[in-house]
């Protein structure tokens, strides 16, 4: 790494590291460039977090600190134990370690995943019907598809005849006989934990109890092995409205369990768990707000100063320019106002 302007007792600092780090593997933008700018070298945004760091710790935490990796926490912490660093700083490090500690991270994606469910359910396909068949064809079969009458099922796989391509035509032949692989397999995968499951249970009531819930989904017991150009035979079977409903229901919940907690496996989760664009802005507040009203030293001068806050930054209304502003950047902007004032 290039430390051209760096001292030598600086060039063994792990801080170099640290900023090595930010330049090449964090999405960090070091200044607001213009389209007709130049892309600014790495030399160059190593030299401007150095100058940073050496100018204020506390802004370069301010500015870097979101982008940090976990492990970096340690490094500052140890820092405002080893030097002369003044409240703004310990307040930083405070915050910085709670946002990266692993219980805020898991509930900081869980959040983005639920709200980029909500994004794909209103602008894409992704959770249309056939699409979340094509992704657990066998699970759909057993709660919804083998319910379908005929009329439903021509809706379903209705094709649009006015785009219709040679192209198309073979894109869903492809994804039929995907489907039908998949499904296979999910069927086998089945037989052979019921397969275990007796073998672990020799009472003949459990496994007769396993046998008739088995027939009850709908009777799956050999896979499918026709030739894929075959179609497939179907039986319906005839439950009342409500029961459809209920089982549908289950199938939804079911797929969209699936998307938060990270299974599906096509799907690219780092789009998501580290787009701030996903961050819900009130309940990011919420969740600092509740954090507030639990610490054991809300004093007074405190509670004023929570109060104002949620004042400025939550009861008003967000403009464009703010909506994804969450409870870390209001704390950071809070702090680098006061920086400003001292």
């Amino acid at each position: 790494m290039e430390v051209n302007r760096l001292d030598d007792d600086f060039s063994i600092d792990p801080i170099t590291d640290i900023i090595d780090y930010l330049v090449r593997c964090a999405k960090i933008s070091f200044k607001n460039a213009h389209v007709d700018e130049s892309e600014i070298r790495t030399s160059e945004k190593i030299t401007m977090a150095c100058d940073l760091y050496k100018r204020s710790p506390t802004e370069f935490l301010l500015q870097f600190g979101k982008y940090l990796a976990p492990y970096h926490m340690s490094y500052f912490d140890n820092l405002q134990a080893t030097s002369q660093v003044d409240q703004h700083f310990r307040e930083c490090i405070e915050q910085f370690k709670n946002y990266h500690s692993d219980k805020s991270r898991r509930k900081r994606v869980r959040n983005r995943r639920y709200n980029a469910l909500q994004k794909l359910k209103n602008e894409t396909d992704y959770f249309s019907e056939k699409q979340m068949m094509f992704r657990n064809p066998l699970l759909y079969e057993q709660l919804v598809g083998q319910y379908l009458t005929d009329e439903e099922i021509n809706a379903r796989d209705n094709v649009d005849n006015e785009n219709l391509t040679l192209l198309n035509m073979i894109l869903e032949t492809v994804d039929r006989n995907e489907m039908r692989e998949m499904k296979n397999e999910q069927l086998l995968v089945e037989d052979i934990e019921a397969i275990q499951l007796n073998k672990d249970d020799n009472s003949d009531e459990n496994i007769n109890s396993h046998h008739v819930q088995k027939k009850q989904w709908g009777d799956f017991d050999i896979p499918d092995t026709r030739p894929s150009y075959m179609p497939e035979k179907r039986k319906q079977c005839i439950i009342t409205a409500p029961e459809r409903n209920l089982l549908r229901e289950e199938f939804l919940q079911e797929m969209y369990s699936s998307f938060i907690n990270g299974r599906d496996e096509d799907f690219d989760y780092n789009s998501v768990d580290n787009d701030e664009q996903y961050d819900d802005l009130q309940q990011l507040s919420q969740d600092a707000e509740d954090k507030y009203f639990d610490s054991e030293t809300n004093d007074i001068e405190n509670l004023e100063e929570h109060m104002k806050l949620v004042q400025e930054y939550v009861l008003k209304k967000p403009d464009n320019n703010a909506k994804n502003d969450d409870s870390l950047d209001v704390f950071m902007k809070h702090i680098s106002n006061k920086l400003d004032m001292s």
